[in-house]
């Protein structure tokens, strides 16, 4: 058994169960996105300023499933996933971060939660000259193959 605790608020015990990733998260729904304005757009573009994001944590990857634990909580099953997507689209845009998203694209995530769709962004291992996204995308894309 790996028991993991998360900013000190939910214990995860994974019996039996592979951990394929830990990393650090910045996220955001496609609600939350818009409602940022033009003056949280610009505040992106300078050094040292975060990506735009609302909830920060940490994620956890299993071969079952994605979990998001910090502001808020999110627990993402991998077969409720409908759609994998690295790049920017029209809730999350270039304009919106330094270097017009020269070194990192977000990871988008569509899955379905009861009986909607929910669209989630993802900056993982955000740090100076960029994120793990890539590398989380291709991991995710290769269980998605599976």
């Amino acid at each position: 058994m790996i028991t993991i605790y998360c900013k000190c608020r939910f214990k995860y015990e994974f019996y039996n169960m592979q951990i394929l990733r830990i990393g650090k998260a910045m996220w955001s729904h496609d609600y939350d996105l818009a409602t940022l304005g033009l003056a949280n757009e610009a505040g992106a573009l300078f050094a040292f300023t975060p990506p735009p994001h609302h909830y920060n944590g940490e994620i956890i990857l299993t071969p079952k499933s994605i979990v998001l634990d910090g502001d808020s909580y999110e627990h993402i099953p991998l077969d409720s996933l409908e759609q994998l997507y690295l790049g920017f689209d029209e809730f999350y845009t270039r304009s919106m971060v330094r270097n017009a998203g020269m070194f990192w694209q977000p990871l988008r995530l569509r899955y379905k939660y009861k009986d909607e769709v929910k669209t989630i962004y993802l900056i993982i291992d955000h740090g100076f000259f960029g994120a793990k996204n890539q590398l989380w995308f291709n991991v995710l894309k290769q269980l998605l193959a599976r």
